[in-house]
C-alpha cells in the first residue's frame, strides 16, 4: 500500500478568506453609514447658506453711498439668509436627484444655473466642483 503525504492548504487561501471577511465588514459599514436624503438636504442648505453669506453678505458688496450703514446691512443680510433656511432647503430638495448605490449615494442638484454633484458615504459628503448647468447641457448634445 502506498502512503500519501498529507497535502497542506496553501497559505494564500487564508488570505482570501480574511479578505472576504474584511470586504464584507467594509460593505456593511458603508450600507449602514450611507447618508439619507434628509442628511444631504441639511448639509447642502448649510453649504449654500454659507456661500450666499460669503458672496453677498459682505461689506465689499455694499454700494459706496451706503457705506455708513454697511455693518447694519451685512448683519441684516446674514439674518435674512439664516431665517430663510427652510426655503433654501425646500428649493434644494426640489432641485435634487439622488442615485442610491446602496453603499453610497450621488446627489445631483441643479440650482441657480449651476450643477452640483455630491458623493455621500460613511456618513459624510464630498461636493465636486460646480459646473455651469447651461454649458453642461449644450456640451452633451
Amino acid at each position: 500500500m502506498m502512503k500519501l503525504d498529507h497535502v497542506q492548504a496553501k497559505p494564500s487561501s487564508g488570505y482570501i478568506g480574511k479578505g472576504v471577511i474584511l470586504l464584507s465588514i467594509l460593505a456593511g459599514t458603508m450600507i449602514f453609514t450611507n447618508p439619507k436624503r434628509e442628511e444631504y438636504l441639511n448639509y447642502a442648505s448649510d453649504e449654500l447658506s454659507t456661500e450666499i453669506k460669503k458672496s453677498i453678505c459682505q461689506e465689499s458688496q455694499v454700494p459706496e453711498f451706503l457705506k455708513g450703514l454697511s455693518n447694519t446691512l451685512v448683519n441684516t443680510c446674514n439674518t435674512l439668509v439664516a431665517t430663510q433656511r427652510d426655503l433654501i432647503k425646500d428649493t434644494i430638495n426640489k432641485s435634487t436627484t439622488q442615485q442610491n448605490a446602496i453603499l453610497f449615494s450621488v446627489y445631483t442638484t441643479e440650482i441657480l444655473g449651476y450643477k452640483y454633484q455630491t458623493l455621500g458615504g460613511f456618513g459624510n459628503f464630498v461636493t465636486f466642483p460646480t459646473k455651469d448647468a447651461k454649458t453642461s447641457q449644450s456640451a452633451s448634445k
